[in-house]
């Protein structure tokens, strides 16, 4: 009588347990994940995403699945900063699909309208200084457009860059400088400079902290997919050799 009650017992813990397994949420981000060391994670981590993408596929196999994906995507709305991220994303992977580097930005006023795109255009032009918020900036700042919305060279207050990933130095100081507000949507492992604002000498510091650049609010997919195309130069080794 005991086996079979401790067997009973059994069941249920193991049934509930495995419930309980299937019942968490599958769009997560385990810790550590913002780090990829190989080609062969890179592409695990984009068999594991909902783009339909299998290990073995081509380049362009991968550029058509992330681009579907994409375009057919719908900002959540319990994550606020879901629609700007997701246009952020898409100009990462214009330049992935362009042959560079997967980091895009866009420039959106105190009204959420995006008024302005660019992505991360090094390769494409043999331009050690077109980061992503770079180009934005300088192409926004020579545009008729921008004459509404600049003092000289200082941006209007409301403005805010959304870039797909952590801005590295060289942008962060450029983004403070313009005195325009900055979110990003997934963290860079290594050059990301948001957390390491007290390393700046204090002017640049103090300057930093009153235009702050935080993470954003957005879906962990978004994240995911930023964080993949800001590693997708392990797919064939693009830039300098």
């Amino acid at each position: 009588m005991r086996k079979i009650l401790f067997f009973i017992s059994y069941i249920v813990i193991a049934t509930c347990t495995f419930a309980q397994t299937k019942s968490l949420p599958v769009d997560s981000i385990p810790k550590g994940y913002f780090v990829t060391h190989s080609r062969a994670e890179l592409m695990q981590k984009f068999s594991d995403l909902p783009l339909g993408i299998k290990v073995n596929d081509s380049i362009p196999a991968i550029i058509q699945k992330v681009e579907k994906y994409l375009i057919n995507y719908q900002p959540q709305k319990k994550y606020p900063d879901d629609v700007f991220a997701k246009e952020a994303v898409l100009q990462a992977f214009i330049s992935f699909k362009e042959g560079g580097y997967g980091i895009g930005a866009i420039l959106a006023d105190s009204k959420g309208k995006i008024i302005f795109k660019g992505h991360n255009s090094q390769i494409q032009k043999h331009r050690s200084d077109l980061h992503a918020e770079m180009t934005l900036l300088t192409d926004f700042e020579e545009s008729p457009v921008s004459k509404q919305y600049l003092n000289i060279y200082v941006y209007n207050p409301g403005l805010t860059v959304y870039s797909s990933a952590e801005p590295c130095p060289m942008c962060f100081i450029r983004l403070a400088s313009a005195r325009v507000n900055t979110k990003y949507c997934c963290p860079g492992p290594d050059d990301g400079m948001a957390n390491r604002v007290d390393c700046l000498p204090s002017s640049w510091r103090d300057l930093a902290h009153k235009y702050p650049c935080k993470k954003d609010q957005s879906s962990p997919v978004l994240q995911k997919i930023s964080h993949l195309m800001f590693f997708s130069y392990l797919l064939d080794n693009r830039g300098p050799k």
